[in-house]
């Protein structure tokens, strides 16, 4: 009788260890991949959350901020600065810090597992992160972005950018409503938008098959570079770049804008594309054969390997430090401009759309 009430009570105990490692596990994934679609939704499931979609009001913008698993210190200041600026437009944005989740030690897991439950604004995506897999992680998040189109999940344009990376969001969504004026509204052709120097920050082109197409454009807006020599070293070496000389002409990938139609080209061919080691060079080789698109070379996007200085018209800022990123933010709390003190380091250039893009980016 003993033997048969210690039986029974080790298989209870195992019985017991079995469902607190299942629910355990279930609180794990449900927090860490609340996003992450890793199945095909089924007729009933596709209703519903297109219903569940159709209940809220589909953002402006999607930002898609890539960051790493120990990068917390950098979220974390980012929605403590850049990403309060909501309560300054009425435009709405959708943000997701975008992380791989393959090969994390467990301790990593349960952080980024915590961190999820108390935002909800992390993309978590089946991969592993490196800077090696950066290309593959910005089409991975695209084409997580089109999967959601199909259950009721609607955007007009995303932005890409990184941790480091300060968006003075208010001010871009503003510049959007301009922008969509100016061209994607206007009756347009190659002509004008060569001769187009309105602005003392913006060179545009359009490329287009059918002038009854200029109606129909998708934007790709940006800092551009167009005479950037292929790299034999250092982390951004192409070992298997045949195209060329010169890489095609991209937005600089400290912050690029793409319309939502874009997203969908490049998520739904994304396994014919090549993947090249600096992802805003495969953007632009991916995009340099699209037609109906509008480039828009925008010096106030401070996104080079370097950043030129503090100025107020700058729209995003690239390499920030976390003190920094604070700093502007105070400055824009106080006095609503960005910089304590406007500064430059170095010059920018307009893009030449007329000539050679050898000879584009003259300062």
């Amino acid at each position: 009788m003993r033997k048969f009430f210690n039986t029974k009570i080790k298989c209870s105990k195992l019985l017991a260890v079995s469902i607190l490692s299942f629910l355990l596990g279930a609180i794990l994934v449900t927090n860490l991949f609340p996003i992450n679609k890793t199945c095909r939704l089924d007729n009933t499931d596709r209703e519903y959350n297109i219903m569940q979609n159709s209940k809220l009001k589909s953002p402006e913008l999607i930002i898609l901020i890539m960051s790493a698993p120990k990068n917390l210190e950098r979220r974390n200041a980012i929605r403590e600065t850049w990403l309060k600026l909501r309560n300054r437009t009425n435009k709405i944005f959708k943000h997701y810090f975008v992380i791989g989740s393959f090969e994390l030690a467990a301790d990593q897991i349960l952080h980024l597992s915590s961190e999820q439950s108390v935002y909800s604004d992390m993309l978590i995506l089946p991969m592993v992160d490196s800077y090696a897999n950066l290309t593959l992680k910005v089409l991975n998040s695209f084409i997580w972005l089109n999967e959601q189109l199909d259950v009721g999940y609607n955007f007009k344009y995303v932005l890409k950018c990184d941790d480091d990376s300060f968006v003075r969001i208010d001010s871009l969504l503003h510049e959007i409503g301009h922008i969509e004026l100016m061209y994607l509204k206007s009756n347009l052709t190659e002509a004008n938008l060569l001769n187009d120097n309105n602005s003392p920050y913006l060179r545009v082109n359009v490329q287009y098959n059918d002038k009854s197409a200029l109606r129909n454009l998708n934007l790709y807006w940006g800092y551009f570079h167009g005479r950037a020599r292929i790299q034999t070293n250092g982390k951004w070496t192409e070992n298997n770049w045949i195209m060329c000389d010169y890489y095609m002409p991209y937005a600089l990938g400290g912050g690029y804008i793409i319309s939502k139609d874009l997203v969908h080209y490049i998520a739904t061919n994304g396994k014919y594309l090549r993947l090249y080691q600096s992802e805003d060079v495969s953007v632009g080789a991916w995009l340099s054969v699209v037609n109906n698109v509008l480039r828009i070379h925008d010096a106030r996007f401070d996104t080079e390997w370097t950043s030129r200085g503090c100025q107020n018209y700058h729209l995003i800022s690239h390499h920030l430090s976390v003190k920094l990123m604070r700093s502007i933010y105070n400055n824009i709390e106080k006095t609503g401009n960005l910089c304590n003190n406007e500064s430059s380091k170095r010059a920018y250039y307009l893009y030449d759309w007329g000539v050679p893009p050898s000879k584009c980016c003259n300062k």
